[in-house]
């Protein structure tokens, strides 16, 4: 390379150095979302008007900022804050929007329809035993239906589902009665989406129509696990599709049996000899069939509160370090330090 050559790289190694390039980055203006419940509400309901999901999942997926929320409620109030409650007076469709500003001294904004309805003596409530399942789990749906606070008897609620897509109608998932008491149970296997689920008291002569509805979402499993069943309640569900390590806790009345059923795809390469399954901590048996195209994998147990672990790759639980081998090395520690210290001294003593 030739001295000018060289000096010119030098030159412009030191401009840039000084004058550093400016990179024009497309700055991704943020939208926000929200969610409201209750679904259904009504003249005097506290509404919750709640964006926090939205920002944690922005900020999983985006460079993370600071965000300020302005919401405007459609009659002529407004407020501030990621969550926030409103009362309507009087029934009506209202449109909400919410505009978030951001550190960036960017933003955006959103708004949503609302229905407020007029109260009514005849109420009909609805809760789901979780509003966040896995494929192939049930969802117990309960509710009560009352008029001026006292259960009404011996009256059908519709219960039905509408996913979150464009164009949705509601499907009936069943009709239940109300017992003495005025409330209603049923349980419901849904496949895998996002839901709105609704408890529909038809009205009669005396009063209208009223309702109520809540979400619920359903996730899949990915492709290993395809069913999944239990006569338990099963709590904090969790599967990692990478290490296919299954983890849940099971509870159910004390002195009655309980089980877990869970069906899996019969990949070639999967060895159900080698899954391990660990109940509160410890090993324990459990069984696999075969059918043509699938594992089925069952285990049993007397009902109380478990926390159960399964291992379908068959790995074993990891052993806390052996408190017995530290006491050993200390022990071999001393011992080579007394000797040493008494080959010191024997050797002194013959100096």
């Amino acid at each position: 390379m030739n001295k000018t050559a060289l000096a010119l790289i030098i030159i412009f190694s030191l401009i840039s150095f000084a004058h550093p390039f400016t990179v024009n980055a497309q700055v991704v203006h943020a939208t926000p979302s929200f969610v409201y419940s209750p679904l259904t509400p009504r003249v005097g309901d506290v509404i919750v008007f709640d964006a926090l999901w939205w920002e944690q999942y922005w900020n999983q997926n985006h460079e993370p900022r600071t965000f300020s929320y302005t919401w405007n409620f459609g009659d002529g109030t407004s407020a501030t804050g990621v969550t926030v409650n409103h009362i309507y007076s009087e029934p009506g469709t209202y449109s909400v929007g919410v505009t978030v500003d951001d550190n960036l001294g960017t933003g955006g904004s959103s708004e949503m329809q609302i229905e407020v309805r007029q109260q009514t003596p005849v109420t009909v409530h609805i809760s789901l035993s979780s509003d966040s399942v896995y494929t192939g789990q049930e969802v117990a749906i309960s509710g009560n239906l009352t008029c001026d606070g006292v259960g009404v008897p011996d009256a059908w609620i519709v219960l039905s589902s509408k996913t979150y897509i464009e164009n949705a109608v509601w499907n009936e998932i069943t009709s239940v009665q109300t017992d003495d008491y005025g409330r209603y149970l049923a349980v419901w296997k849904p496949s895998r989406g996002t839901y709105q689920v609704k408890a529909t008291w038809m009205g009669n002569s005396s009063f209208p129509q009223t309702s109520v509805s809540v979400n619920l979402g359903v996730v899949g499993f990915g492709d290993f696990i395809t069913e999944f069943s239990s006569n338990s309640t099963i709590t904090q569900l969790n599967f990692n599709a990478s290490t296919h390590v299954l983890s849940f806790s099971a509870e159910g009345p004390s002195g009655t049996d309980g089980y877990v059923k869970i069906t899996l795809e019969k990949d070639p390469a999967f060895d159900p000899e080698g899954i391990s399954v660990f109940f509160d901590g410890k090993p324990i048996e459990y069984a696999i069939t075969s059918t043509s195209q699938s594992w089925i994998f069952e285990i049993t147990y007397s009902h109380s509160i478990h926390d159960v672990v399964v291992y379908f790759v068959g790995e074993t639980k990891p052993e806390p370090f052996p408190t017995v081998l530290v006491a050993a090395f200390f022990v071999v520690g001393f011992i080579l330090a007394a000797v040493g210290l008494l080959v010191y001294q024997k050797r002194k003593h013959r100096n």
